[in-house]
């Protein structure tokens, strides 16, 4: 089996040195390695060159282009050719068998499509742990049954070329973000096979300050509201907002309610802009069953003889795991 393994990356000097030694420690190499680099502006990329001139990992190819991660995963994979796609963003950290088995499922059973791994939260500083307070990383391993139906996060994803070229890839026309929850939508609606593998780890960090993470927080509520994405939750989320009191309603700790309260109201406001402001579908997409269905997914419906459409459980899943 022959894999490739694509990443985009911008302005992630900080981080990408601990990434690079991470891929480097594998116990299986790609056969091909593409990276996306958005127009860094900090030296991520000639960091990049450096830290895979020397071992045997192999070097990557490196395009750069301003692009917004849908584009820059989708140009990742345009200039490759292998079958099996895996994709671990910088910025998080695979653990040393994290390609070895993400790809594992797709040897031992010929009709798996897509593969998500876990993604447990890394707690470095003291706000990132009363973030962690909220997030019980032993639930979320078990949150999917293994083998079963996930819904990954493109930090930690595999998947056919011929299962990313049926919905058309990921969706460009979105903003930033929600890229990887609507491929999933419209992966689970053309009815490919997911494959959740507890065994691939990719750790992440949340946002170090409460500033950049209110910040990442209402951009995952624009992506939302773009999409169409669980606007039960955000409208739930609204209420809170509005009504403080509710919140200790929640089965979180008490504790927990001031942070959470910040986090719904960034949420929310991020979701309201999004509604407004944000970007439109193209006139080719179709919302069925509450997904919005790109025109390559709608042919593979139309080709099955079916109106069956994405469950919005994925959906869902997907806002979740962005919420933490």
């Amino acid at each position: 089996m022959k894999r490739v393994l694509i990443s985009t990356v911008y302005n992630e000097g900080a981080s990408i040195e601990r990434w690079i030694e991470a891929l480097k420690a594998q116990t299986v190499q790609p056969d091909e390695f593409v990276i996306v680099d958005a127009a860094s502006k900090d030296g991520t990329v000639d960091l990049l060159r450096k830290g895979f001139e020397s071992g045997n990992f192999p070097k990557p190819h490196i395009i750069i282009q301003r692009c917004n991660i849908a584009e820059g995963r989708n140009l990742a994979i345009q200039n490759s050719t292998h079958e099996v796609i895996a994709s671990a963003d910088a910025g998080s950290l695979p653990d040393r068998k994290w390609l070895e088995e993400i790809t594992r499922p797709f040897e031992e059973n010929t009709d798996v499509d897509v593969v998500g791994g876990w993604c447990p939260v890394v707690a470095a500083n003291a706000f990132q742990k009363a973030v962690e307070r909220f997030i019980d990383p032993e639930a979320e391993k078990h949150k999917y049954v293994e083998g079963g139906v996930c819904s990954p996060s493109s930090r930690n994803i595999a998947f056919t070329r011929k299962a990313w070229a049926v919905v058309g890839g990921y969706p460009e026309w979105l903003t930033l973000t929600a890229e990887d929850a609507l491929f999933n939508a419209n992966l689970e609606s053309v009815g490919m096979r997911f494959y959740y593998q507890p065994s691939a780890v990719v750790t992440w960090e949340v946002r170090p300050d409460l500033a950049s993470y209110l910040k990442m927080m209402s951009g995952y509520g624009y992506g939302s509201a773009e999409m169409g994405l669980a606007p039960h939750l955000y409208r739930r989320w609204l209420l809170t907002t509005l009504v403080p009191p509710l919140i200790l309603f929640s089965p979180h700790p008490v504790s927990a309610a001031p942070l959470r309260y910040l986090r719904n109201a960034a949420s929310t406001w991020g979701w309201m802009k999004g509604k407004v402001m944000g970007r439109k579908p193209p006139k080719d997409w179709r919302c069925v069953d509450g997904v919005l269905l790109s025109p390559q997914s709608l042919a593979a419906l139309k080709n099955r003889g079916t109106t069956t459409a994405a469950s919005s459980r994925s959906a869902s899943e997907a806002v979740a795991d962005k919420a933490r």
